[in-house]
């Protein structure tokens, strides 16, 4: 959600040297080619494992002051948690620009400047701290990584005359996770109607054993699923970041809310539908979902054809 105030930047000043510090995980999602100079990889993961260890406490020392290297003129810290703010605080940037605090620590470490977003939304949201430095406006899309060179093996398999629904299968928490078993009524009904199904996630998503699905959860990395997204009619997921990635690359998507503010943390597309219940996610029967798909593979193979 962070790329489009960042492309904003960039498409504002195309000189500028754009560094994005950016968790192991998450690092195929940044742009390195066309939106920034370089990412700093921060091994997250692998220090929450060693989380007491001196070694952990030297290498994210070490990982934080590094940055200075690159003498910072203006630093921004989008998700005011503790661990951004302090590679913020130790990256010495002379100007520090923080969205929010969301805890003690970030706040004294970096105090939130205020803010007047069009809206609620994260887009918006950093869209205005970026602003608070640089006026420039918002992109429809931001720019992501080439997802070419990985189109080949989904090309490959998949007929491109017929629809092609990309489901992700996980989610960060349990609460935002759409049920697999529901997920698998979900699919069957969509391989009913001709379509092509392709399940992705994780390693420790679920899988999805339904006759006629291309069941790939576990066997692609993140750039290869991109390219998935890329290709596909229409993206379901629940509240997680292939929703994001669909919508960035301008895939239409349905996404399966549990208990977060879709005002806020929803795929930022007008090629969307959000799905919640007041209850758990496991309230929205498989049929509401179906439909909604069904509607967005409609809408966009009717857009084609005209």
């Amino acid at each position: 959600m962070t790329a489009w105030a960042v492309t904003a930047l960039k498409r504002t000043c195309p000189t500028a040297e754009i560094v994005w510090a950016v968790q192991e995980r998450c690092s195929d999602v940044v742009d390195t080619d066309n939106l920034v100079s370089l990412t700093h990889v921060v091994p997250r993961g692998r220090w929450k494992k060693h989380r007491w260890s001196p070694t952990t406490w030297r290498e994210q020392f070490l990982t934080y002051t590094r940055l200075r290297a690159h003498r910072f003129d203006v630093g921004f810290d989008f998700q005011g948690h503790s661990k951004t703010a302090i590679l913020l605080r130790l990256s010495g940037a002379k100007t520090r620009l923080a969205s929010r605090a969301t805890d003690v620590l970030a706040s004294f470490l970096n105090h939130p400047v205020n803010l007047s977003p069009e809206g609620p939304h994260e887009v918006q949201l950093a869209h205005a701290l970026v602003q608070r430095c640089v006026d420039c406006d918002l992109p429809d899309y931001p720019l992501m990584p080439e997802t070419g060179q990985h189109a080949g093996f989904w090309t490959n398999i998949l007929d491109a005359s017929r629809p092609i629904v990309s489901i992700q299968t996980g989610a960060g928490e349990k609460s935002k996770t759409y049920p697999a078993e529901q997920f698998s009524d979900v699919a069957a009904s969509l391989v009913s109607r001709g379509m092509q199904v392709v399940a992705i996630g994780g390693k420790s998503d679920p899988h999805l054993a339904v006759e006629g699905v291309l069941d790939a959860v576990g066997h692609h990395d993140l750039r290869s699923a991109m390219a998935l997204i890329a290709l596909s009619s229409v993206h379901l997921a629940s509240d997680t970041g292939t929703g994001h990635i669909a919508a960035a690359l301008g895939t239409p998507v349905v996404s399966v809310f549990g208990p977060t503010d879709p005002r806020r943390y929803r795929p930022w597309t007008e090629a969307g539908m959000v799905l919640q219940s007041d209850g758990p996610i496991s309230n929205i029967p498989p049929e509401t979902v179906t439909d909604a798909v069904v509607t967005l593979v409609e809408e966009a193979h009717g857009a084609r054809s005209r």
